[in-house]
């Protein structure tokens, strides 16, 4: 019984994931199980914390942003304790969230520590975003490079349907 539940699971996340508009009774019709199902098994993983939440998709420049990734290397060798409060503190997120415009953050393995992206009308912005960044987690920044996205195939999932015009643009 199980298998089957997350198997009904990841079928709703991947229905989702598709259009999180989509009603339950559509998801149900689409993966064939009852609407029902469908609406309990997303009210469980939203009480859960499972699903962080439901967001548009769109091309960033509708609203006169570019889009920008800091890739990042720390030190974790000191102040850990103090870092993982600030990166963490959903107070101090909420407080600084125009002061530094992120938008997704990773944590990764590799030569950067993290990946942060972040929406700003120019680059002039986004190297005072950086700035801050930096003020902010001083004693642990070693490195950070800031990269500009031109351009987007996919995002979560879903294809960019501008794509060949933009990379026409580009390249051509």
């Amino acid at each position: 019984m199980e298998n089957i539940e997350q198997t009904n699971k990841v079928k709703i996340l991947e229905e989702l994931q598709k259009n999180g508009r989509a009603t339950a009774s559509e998801i149900a019709k689409k993966i064939g199980i009852s609407r029902q199902t469908v609406a309990k098994i997303i009210n469980n993983m939203d009480k859960k914390k499972e699903i962080w939440g439901y967001t548009a998709i769109f091309d960033s420049k509708l609203i006169n942003k570019k889009q920008f990734i800091f890739l990042v290397k720390l030190d974790l060798s000191i102040g850990i304790k103090e870092l993982l409060e600030r990166v963490t503190s959903n107070n101090l997120i909420k407080q600084n969230e125009e002061k530094y415009g992120f938008k997704t953050t990773f944590f990764l393995h590799g030569t950067s520590d993290l990946m942060v992206l972040t929406w700003a009308k120019d680059l002039v912005e986004a190297k005072k975003f950086l700035n801050n960044y930096k003020q902010a987690f001083k004693p642990n920044i070693i490195n950070i490079d800031l990269l500009e996205i031109i351009s987007t195939f996919r995002n979560n999932g879903i294809s960019n349907p501008k794509m060949i015009e933009e990379w026409t643009n580009l390249l051509i």
